[in-house]
């Protein structure tokens, strides 16, 4: 076939030509994410050329093959894209007291726990009962208190329940909601399961545990009310 203008603009060899424009321009792409984009257009152009232009069974095989291996990449790439996108609030919150989990363990974290608010008189822990869940104080304060005699508070960024989830122990104290609070509820058994199937989330749950108890600890021990 004799290469001319009029050749390479016919209804088939435009097809094909833009797949081909499609994929040069995929390579020329510094973002991955338009590099995929522009791969899948390719492939599905080169897949309708083979397939209605050329009737090339093999061509469109590979050509969908191809395109599948991009849509699949393409996908994933979105899928981790989202799991790095923080409100303001949620980088906050990670920022100061997750700083060791990724961003990923950090958004698993999050889905799975249970924004809840509490009432003033709310008990979210009884002494000597189960700890079931963990809680972490988004906004308000609670009372601490063992044997009905106040010890100390927990307010924003504080941790409940995680004496309990430690040691495995029933409650030490009772806490109760002294104003409306706002919290992120952990549930125990959930947490535990994805600490053993992940030892960096398990690091950076237990750090973000142990960091907050002793920080209630020197908080207790500088107003003189002992540990």
């Amino acid at each position: 076939m004799e290469l001319t203008y009029e050749s390479l603009i016919t209804d088939g060899n435009l097809v094909g030509n833009l797949s081909y424009i499609l994929l040069i321009l995929s390579m020329a792409m510094r973002d991955i994410f338009w590099l995929r984009l522009f791969a899948i257009l390719a492939g599905l152009a080169g897949a309708a050329f083979a397939f209605f232009w050329l009737n090339n069974p093999v061509g469109t095989f590979w050509e969908l093959l191809f395109t599948l291996v991009n849509v699949v990449q393409w996908l994933w790439l979105l899928y981790e894209r989202r799991m790095q996108e923080l409100t303001p609030e949620q980088a906050r919150i990670k920022k100061e007291i997750f700083p060791l989990l990724s961003i990923a363990d950090f958004r698993k974290l999050l889905d799975n726990a249970e924004e809840m608010v509490f009432l003033l008189g709310d008990e979210l822990l009884k002494e000597g009962s189960k700890v079931p869940y963990v809680f972490l104080v988004l906004q308000g304060e609670a009372e601490v208190t063992i044997d009905g005699s106040r010890v100390s508070t927990c307010n924003e960024k504080d941790f409940v329940g995680e004496i309990g989830f430690l040691n495995g122990l029933p409650a030490s104290a009772t806490v109760t909601a002294v104003t409306t609070m706002k919290c992120l509820v952990f549930d125990v058994k959930v947490m535990r399961r994805m600490m053993a199937r992940n030892t960096e989330f398990d690091r950076g749950f237990s750090m973000a545990l142990n960091a907050n108890l002793a920080a209630k600890l020197l908080r207790r021990n500088a107003v003189g009310q002992g540990a």
